[in-house]
């Protein structure tokens, strides 16, 4: 909690020197930008990405060891789950034809989308179904710097506070037999931004911009609730999120998180610690730029 006041505390100096030199800026004249882009990008979701990759082994396993006569008429996809989008609003002072500051914020997420965390087993006694969705998002106060080139391209770069949320449900049937599992946790967190991009006047005061970024933001940290349902019988908990393996009924060891009020521990579980969301990643965006 200490470092998270100092990190606020860093990020308001940061804003209000950036709205004072803002003021400063218009009584001497200076160029004002905002800037409002939106676009995908790419994300590598940390330990997120392992459990769904986990569920797909152990999909994969189940279908190949025999017996059963199972067959997989739909697979989890974990690649699709690390494609998202993104949104950004910047506010950026030069101070010099050249040179800039930005105070922004914005929205990014990552995660299952379009059906990629569903599998689907067939066998003759019937169908099982799991629905997984993992889900990333944060929300970011930013502060950077700009440098524009000679015609129409610029670099940027800077820091964000990132308020973040990370999701997980599981809803599986199979006969008369259903559970369903959600848990919800939240963290804040430091990450570092840092891009190139280039803009197509449209009149003197509007431009189209296009730009291509990359982020560093592995957020630990997160704590939240959990609930679990199972035929009718339910249970709910708070915690902290924790990363583990856990030794299945095929003597596999798979990725998993949960969150629990203390660290789990016990002959099925190892390597525990505590979770992380990684934000970090590529990204493209358009949008445009009104200049004053």
């Amino acid at each position: 909690m200490n470092s998270l006041k100092k990190m606020i505390v860093i990020m308001g100096m940061g804003s209000v020197a950036l709205f004072s030199l803002c003021s400063a800026g218009r009584a001497e004249g200076l160029k004002f930008e905002f800037k409002f882009t939106g676009g995908i990008n790419y994300q590598f979701l940390g330990d997120g990405d392992a459990v769904l990759r986990a569920k797909e082994a152990s999909a994969d396993y189940f279908i190949n060891s025999g017996g059963g006569g199972y067959t997989l008429e739909q697979g989890i996809t974990p690649l699709v789950a690390h494609f998202g989008f993104e949104f950004d609003a910047d506010a950026i002072l030069y101070l010099s034809p050249q040179f800039g500051i930005s105070l922004g914020t914005g929205y990014v997420r990552g995660g299952t989308l379009f059906g990629s965390g569903n599998e689907i087993i067939k066998s003759s006694l019937g169908t099982m179904t799991d629905s997984n969705d993992v889900a990333a998002s944060a929300v970011p106060i930013k502060i950077g710097i700009y440098y524009k080139f000679t015609g129409s391209s610029y670099l940027f770069g800077g820091i964000g506070l990132y308020s973040a949320n990370s999701t997980r449900s599981e809803n599986y049937t199979y006969g008369t037999d259903y559970s369903s599992y959600s848990e919800t946790s939240s963290a804040h967190g430091i990450g570092f931004f840092a891009g190139w991009g280039g803009d197509s006047p449209i009149s003197s005061g509007l431009a189209l911009i296009y730009e291509i970024s990359v982020r560093y933001a592995n957020i630990g940290g997160f704590t939240g609730t959990w609930h679990y349902s199972e035929n009718g019988l339910t249970s709910s908990g708070s915690g902290k999120l924790y990363y583990y393996e856990l030794l299945d009924s095929t003597d596999h060891w798979y990725p998993w998180t949960s969150i629990e009020a203390s660290a789990p521990g016990g002959s099925t579980i190892r390597k525990a610690r505590e979770a992380t969301v990684d934000f970090s990643g590529v990204s493209f965006k358009i949008g445009f730029k009104i200049n004053i």
